[in-house]
C-alpha cells in the first residue's frame, strides 16, 4: 500500500481524494468483506495481535500521529500481515471518504480521549455525529466496541447510544479480542461496550 496517510495534506478535499484513492486500490487488491477497523490505533498493538488470530479478516487501523503509524507499519511488515493496513487519518473523514461499495463488519475504539474538561466535551469522538456516519458505512448486525477507563465518558457514550435509533446495546456481547496494550496495562480499571447496527 501507498504511504498515503503519513504525509499531511493541505485541505480536507484533498484528505478525502487520497481516502478515496486508498479504497480504490483497496478494492483492486482484496475482498475487504469482513472489515475491522481500529480508530485510534496507537503503536498498532492490538490490531496486529488482532490481525494474527484473523488471518481471513481485512484490518484497517487510523491514528493522527505519524509516528504511531509508521510504527504500526513496522509491526505489520516484521509479522507479514498482508491483509492489515495502518494509515494517518482524522476518524470522521475517513468514515465520510469510505467507498460506497465497503461496509464494517466491525469497529474498535480503543482508550479514546476523554477530554474530560466540559468546554472540551464537543471533541469527544462518540457522539451523535459519530454515531450517525458510523451506521451509514456499517453493515446490518455490525457491531462497535468501545472502552475507555473515564467514568464520566462512558455515562456519556451510554447515554449517547441509548438515544439513538440506529444502535442498541449489547450487555453480554464479549470484546472481540482481549490482548494487553500501553494502556490497558496502566488503565486497568476499564469499561466495555458493545453496540449493534440494527
Amino acid at each position: 500500500m501507498p504511504d498515503e496517510f503519513i504525509q499531511r495534506f493541505s485541505s480536507v478535499s484533498d484528505r478525502l481524494k487520497r481516502i478515496g484513492q486508498f479504497w480504490d486500490q483497496l478494492l483492486e487488491e482484496e475482498d475487504p468483506a469482513d472489515l475491522t477497523l481500529e480508530i485510534g490505533c496507537g503503536h498498532g498493538h492490538w490490531l496486529t495481535a488482532y490481525a494474527e488470530q484473523n488471518p481471513k479478516k481485512c484490518c484497517i487501523g487510523i491514528d493522527l500521529i505519524t509516528k504511531r503509524v509508521e510504527l504500526s507499519k513496522r509491526k505489520k511488515e516484521k509479522k507479514d500481515l498482508s491483509r492489515v493496513h495502518f494509515f494517518k487519518a482524522d476518524a470522521m473523514e475517513f468514515l465520510e471518504g469510505m467507498s460506497s461499495e465497503v461496509k464494517l463488519a466491525r469497529t474498535i475504539l480503543l482508550f479514546p480521549d476523554p477530554w474530560p474538561k466540559k468546554r472540551h466535551h464537543k471533541r469527544r469522538l462518540l457522539n451523535a455525529g459519530f454515531l450517525d456516519l458510523l451506521a451509514t458505512r456499517t453493515k446490518e448486525g455490525g457491531r462497535m466496541y468501545f472502552r475507555t477507563d473515564h467514568e464520566e465518558y462512558f455515562e456519556w457514550a451510554i447515554s449517547a447510544i441509548a438515544s439513538h435509533t440506529a444502535w442498541a446495546s449489547l450487555p453480554k456481547e464479549p470484546w472481540p479480542f482481549e490482548h494487553e496494550t500501553y494502556f490497558q496495562n496502566i488503565l486497568p480499571n476499564h469499561k466495555s461496550i458493545a453496540i449493534e447496527l440494527l
